[in-house]
């Protein structure tokens, strides 16, 4: 019985334009093609003789498509990873201008101010709604009023804020 290493290494040499053929196919590219018939020999060499292989050009064939199929897969990752790293590189920088932040710290000054001078119980049912997050059901509950003129202070002040920032 002839060794398995010494029958696959036979195989590999005559069928080495088939195998290279089938593997260019997987991968589309003849240089990895290259790379991976070699390394199908060294996959060969790793084998061990103890089991017989039946079919030694079917193995040889499912290894090389098997091989083929591994090296597409780490190409597509290496692909990604570097059009992630390429992404991250090119990020734009969304840091505002310093005009643009004291533009917006103005804006700012001008809805506190305009939050400031809302009317009671204007302003109280108006911070719990915006910035507490209590409903208007809550709201109408804890202050003794109809759901219905909350959401009116909440609409009027809104308002009050909205004209604040365009003067």
């Amino acid at each position: 019985m002839q060794d398995n290493i010494a029958v696959l290494t036979d195989l590999i040499t005559t069928e080495r334009p088939k195998l290279l053929s089938l593997i260019q196919r997987i991968v589309g590219n003849p240089d990895t093609a290259e790379d991976a018939v070699q390394s199908l020999f060294e996959k060969i060499r790793r084998i061990e003789n103890a089991a017989e292989i039946v079919n030694p050009r079917a193995f040889l064939y499912r290894l090389a498509s098997n091989l083929a199929i591994d090296y597409s897969r780490r190409a597509r990752r290496r692909e990604t990873v570097q059009s992630d790293i390429h992404a991250l590189l090119w990020l734009e920088d969304d840091t505002p201008s310093p005009e643009r932040s004291v533009s917006a710290r103005y804006e700012l000054e001008m809805i506190e101010k305009a939050v400031e001078a809302l009317p009671e119980p204007m302003r109280t049912i108006f911070l719990l709604n915006r910035f507490h997050g209590v409903p208007q059901k809550d709201i109408a509950a804890r202050m003794g009023r109809s759901v219905a003129l909350v959401s009116r202070y909440i609409c009027r002040a809104l308002e009050i804020i909205s004209s604040a920032r365009q003067s």
